[in-house]
């Protein structure tokens, strides 16, 4: 393993406050609309972060940080022997800045396995759309990545 590590980076403009973005990444409840069958969420500096994004796909890592309604940082993994991105080994942040009628979101996703990067990359594109709608006074429906996974 070469050591080399890549990150992923989305920007996005949301019809919604930044307070109203933030509760999406740190209640278990709405962060259902968007991402994840199953939550465990404890949004303080060193709390749990735990999403089953799909029937035993779990994202697990622990919040680093915290600050109401403008960022929320924590670090990312997956579940399970041979995992090229283990619990914990990465890092999400997500800054939310006031602009005109909404939010400007931006999210970077640090410290992945360079192979990692281009599958987090579609990752993150498929579940902040949904964020966008969710968050936006939407409904962003059933996840259609969960549908295709069901549980065995």
């Amino acid at each position: 393993m070469s050591g080399q590590t890549g990150a992923v980076r989305r920007e996005m403009f949301i019809e919604a406050a930044p307070a109203t973005i933030f509760a999406f990444f740190t209640d278990p409840e709405k962060m259902a609309r968007w991402m994840g069958v199953s939550h465990q969420l404890d949004p303080r500096p060193g709390g749990l972060f735990l999403v089953d994004v799909h029937h035993g796909n779990v994202a697990r890592g622990e919040f680093k940080e915290v600050t109401p309604n403008s960022r929320v940082v924590f670090s990312w993994g997956w579940d399970g022997e041979g995992s090229t991105v283990p619990p914990g080994s990465s890092q999400v942040a997500i800054d939310l800045t006031p602009r005109d009628s909404g939010t400007l979101l931006v999210l970077t996703h640090s410290g992945l396995p360079e192979k990692s990067v281009a599958p987090h990359t579609e990752g993150w594109n498929h579940y902040i759309g949904r964020l966008a709608i969710a968050a936006g006074g939407g409904d962003a429906g059933p996840d259609p990545w969960a549908a295709a996974n069901p549980p065995e």
